[in-house]
C-alpha cells in the first residue's frame, strides 16, 4: 500500500468538508472540532511511551463523544511525541543540514543513514530513533565527527586504532 494511500484510509471521509460531520459511531451530525486534554500511548524504538498533550485539536461528536483522528491529529500527536522524547523536530534537522554547509545527500552518505530514511524524518512519516538522533546531533555539532565520517572514503580502521583484534590479548574483569 502505497503512503497516499494509507493516507485516505486514515483520514476521515469528512476531512475536506466544514463541520459539522456526520458520525460514524452514532448517525448523527454533530461531529465538531474541540480542544481536549488526550493522555496518548504510543511505541516507538521499541517502548511504549506514555504522555498527556494538554491541548489536542480533533474531531469530537457532541452526542456520543467518538473522537475522530484525522492526519491533522496524527501530526500533533508525533510533535507531542518528539517534544516527550526530546528529539529533533524535522525543522530542527533541516536547520543543522544548513548550518553545516552539506546536502541531505552528503549528510545520508558521511551517516550511513539511506537518503530515503532521512527523507522520512523531514517529511514528518517517520520519526528517528534515539541512537539516529544522538548521531545527528553529535555530527551537527562536531566538525571533527563530520570530518572522520567520511562515508565510503571512511577509513577502515576508524574507532579501532588501539584494540587488539587478534584475539591473544587478556580480558580486563569490569
Amino acid at each position: 500500500m502505497s503512503h497516499n494511500q494509507a493516507e485516505k484510509m486514515k483520514r476521515s471521509a469528512n476531512a475536506d468538508r466544514p463541520f459539522p460531520w456526520r458520525c460514524r459511531q452514532c448517525g448523527k451530525q454533530d461531529v465538531v472540532m474541540a480542544t481536549v486534554q488526550y493522555e496518548a500511548e504510543v511505541r516507538h524504538d521499541g517502548r511504549l511511551h506514555t504522555f498527556s498533550i494538554p491541548d489536542l485539536e480533533l474531531p469530537v461528536c457532541q452526542a456520543c463523544g467518538e473522537r475522530v483522528f484525522t492526519n491533522g491529529v496524527d501530526d500533533q500527536v508525533n510533535e507531542a511525541l518528539l517534544s516527550h522524547l526530546n528529539l529533533l523536530t524535522p525543522a530542527q534537522i533541516r536547520g543543522g543540514i544548513r548550518r553545516v554547509g552539506m546536502t541531505q545527500k552528503e549528510i545520508a552518505a558521511r551517516t550511513g543513514i539511506a537518503e530515503e530514511t532521512l527523507s522520512r524524518w523531514l517529511n514528518k512519516v517517520q520519526i528517528q530513533s534515539r541512537s539516529m538522533d544522538n548521531l545527528l546531533r553529535a555530527f551537527f555539532a562536531f566538525p571533527q565527527l563530520r570530518t572522520a565520517l567520511g562515508g565510503e572514503m571512511q577509513g577502515r580502521e576508524l574507532g579501532l586504532s588501539d584494540i587488539d583484534l587478534s584475539g591473544d590479548s587478556p580480558v580486563i574483569p569490569s
